[in-house]
């Protein structure tokens, strides 16, 4: 009895194991499918360079560096 249980058990197991493992392969390969189409179709534009803005060359924008120190002072200020 014991024994039928367990090669019962080991059947369903290897079932649900094969099951799973053909839906993921199935998942797999469809996903390279729609990868591939899309790449075909729908190309990847190659991205362009950000422009240097003028405040990264010329150090902090004065309002900011205001707004940093007042920002500052009050905290210190707090403690």
């Amino acid at each position: 009895m014991v024994a039928e249980l367990m090669l019962e058990a080991a059947n369903l197991m290897l079932i649900g194991m094969a099951a799973v493992f053909a839906f993921l392969l199935l998942l797999v390969l469809l996903m390279q499918l729609l990868s591939s189409v899309m790449q075909r179709y729908f190309p990847v534009k190659p991205a362009e360079k950000p422009a240097i803005s003028d405040t990264s060359a010329k150090g902090l924008n004065p309002a900011v560096l205001a707004a940093i120190t007042t920002a500052v002072h009050q905290y210190r200020q707090q403690q």
